[in-house]
């Protein structure tokens, strides 16, 4: 059952992607500087910058096609 309600993954403004982008990449650039200064991946740190390069997609998405942000 639905209550008229739909939820989505891209931000409703333009400001709120931009905050996305810049949150996506800090969670993206941390990990992999970790990774680079120790020289093995261990899983963690893996996922993490996986999950910010979602979160950089998604900003990326709202910023480039409007119609696409929630409402």
């Amino acid at each position: 059952m639905t209550d008229g309600r739909s939820s989505r993954m891209i931000p409703r403004t333009r400001g709120a992607c931009a905050l996305y982008l810049l949150v996506g990449v800090l969670v993206t650039a941390g990990p992999i500087w970790r990774m680079v200064e120790v020289g093995e991946a261990a899983v963690l740190p893996v996922v993490a910058a996986v999950t910010g390069a979602l979160v950089i997609v998604t900003a990326v998405i709202g910023l480039v096609w409007p119609g696409s942000r929630g409402r």
